[in-house]
């Protein structure tokens, strides 16, 4: 194992960023989204190159920060996440040049996506409990103040003010349950340390994994503790409700995998996944079912794709099934696509269409045959909801495919039942995306009068987001080079 600051590199170009995004924002405040955008872009693009490079390089690598064990670990699954936020993360910055789509201090939006990128890649390098609680509540922060970042919005403030009181709950929660694996280990958080400590099975280790199934749990939005999720991604900007549906929520389910996966495997982690995961993508998908406003219906749609995650690393978990991992992960990666792209083409309609009456740019039957007036927002839409749903070959069906082989392995009837379970709700879904493809290209005659064409700076990370959706259907082997080794860390500190 190499232990060298170059781990350090990533988060420290992001935390740069920050810092220098709101500088240029202050400076130059009349051009502040221009300006801090091209910064910000500028250091998730270094972050990237910073990835790549110790990507190369001989793994794990680890840098000691402070004492007490506490410090950053680079490993593949650090590797995974890094990538999937750096390019969702330049995917938002790219997109945000053009301007947001609410008002706001528009110096602070840049600096606060930054965070919230950053808070995801320092979930992946996070080399013990402590540092990967600290990285989770910088991304939860981050967001925090994007979700209601159009104060002069009432419904903005309230999505927001629910958003933060239901996560600090959660965020309480988490830290008495990594306080308590520190008072049962004697003082160690370290994710080798925590395996090797928690050999048995003691009711103090079992209360821990409930607190940090909780605690994570409402960031990752798995039912019951979902709630927040339709208000937070309807009223946030879009570009913020790319980054929470396709990065921080699902991002929230990998730190819940990586902080259980060191308890022994007499705790019955694997399973008490597999059934928050079950619960949450059928509840999901329900609530979805009727939603007319499409920024709500992407909102709850989320919902089960977090439950898929929740469903793979249980099955992986539970019985050592590395293709049900692989599964979640892949579906992580493809989520920041599908997810990122659908929002950002939601943003650009609205951005289009705000001035034109059109009584609210978002509902289906306003948006009848928009797609023979903005064909690259509505194309990405359409393309964006096949992927979700499963149709191959786009990067979504890949995914949960991988999680029905792993649920398929489980010996006997129960085996037959989970694999059912994600094909069931697969086809599901198909009751509400259906319905929004129909509205879309509805008969020319019913179109929305005209509107102009999208900016090229909306419309490019919105192709790039479309073309990844596509490609990693047709081409999944560049996904699965990330993946695999990511499962393999993953599941090294498991006992099935």
């Amino acid at each position: 194992m190499t232990e060298t600051p170059l781990a350090m590199a990533p988060l420290l170009a992001l935390f740069a960023g920050i810092f220098a995004t709101y500088l240029v924002g202050r400076i130059d405040h009349d051009r502040a989204s221009e300006a801090s955008g091209i910064v910000a872009v500028t250091a998730v693009l270094a972050a990237l190159v910073g990835t790549w490079t110790l990507w190369t390089r001989s793994l794990p690598i680890e840098y000691a920060i402070g004492g007490a064990g506490v410090g950053v670990q680079v490993t593949a699954l650090s590797i995974f996440l890094s990538v999937v936020a750096c390019l969702l993360g330049l995917a938002v910055t790219v997109y945000t040049i053009a301007g947001t789509d609410d008002e706001g201090a528009t110096e602070l939006y840049d600096p606060l996506l930054l965070a919230a990128v950053a808070g995801v890649v320092g979930i992946g390098f996070a080399a013990d409990l402590f540092s990967l609680y600290v990285f989770f509540e910088v991304m939860a922060v981050a967001t925090y103040a994007l979700v209601p970042f159009a104060v002069s919005r009432a419904t903005a403030v309230e999505a927001g003010f629910k958003y933060v009181v239901l996560n600090t709950v959660g965020s309480l929660l988490a830290i008495f349950g990594v306080s308590l694996v520190y008072a049962e280990t004697g003082g160690t958080l370290a994710f080798g340390g925590v395996a090797e400590a928690l050999a048995g099975t003691t009711e103090v280790a079992t209360a821990a994994v409930l607190f940090l199934v909780v605690g994570f749990g409402v960031k990752a939005a798995i039912v019951p503790l979902h709630t927040w999720v339709p208000d937070a991604y309807a009223e946030s900007p879009a570009s913020a409700s790319a980054l929470l549906a396709g990065l921080a929520t699902p991002a929230a389910a990998v730190a819940m995998g990586k902080a259980l996966s060191v308890f022994p495997g007499a705790i019955p982690v694997g399973l008490l996944l597999v059934v928050f995961g079950a619960i949450t993508m059928t509840v999901g998908n329900f609530l979805a079912l009727g939603q007319r406003d499409l920024k709500r219906l992407l909102a709850y749609s989320s919902i089960p794709h977090v439950g898929y995650v929740v469903f793979g690393f249980g099955i992986g978990f539970h019985g050592g099934f590395g293709v049900a991992v692989d599964g979640a992960l892949f579906h992580v990666l493809a989520n920041a696509f599908m997810k990122g792209g659908a929002f950002l083409a939601v943003g650009a309609i609205g951005y289009r269409l705000a001035s034109r009456d059109v009584a609210n740019p978002r509902h289906l039957d306003d948006l009848a045959g928009i797609g023979y007036r903005m064909p690259v927002a509505a194309g990405a839409i359409a393309v964006a909801v096949l992927a979700l749903a499963g149709v191959p070959p786009l990067a979504g069906f890949w995914g949960k495919l991988l999680i029905v082989v792993g649920g398929a392995e489980v010996s006997g009837w129960l085996g037959v039942a989970l694999a059912l379970l994600v094909i069931g709700n697969s086809f599901l879904s198909l009751g509400y995306y259906l319905p929004v493809l129909r509205s879309l290209f509805a008969s020319p005659d019913d179109a929305v009068g005209s509107a102009a064409r999208t900016p090229t700076l909306l419309a490019l990370p919105i192709l790039a987001l479309t073309a990844g959706t596509i490609l990693l259907g047709i081409v999944p082997s560049v996904g699965f080079d990330l993946v695999e080794p990511a499962t393999d860390v993953l599941l090294s500190g498991v006992t099935p």
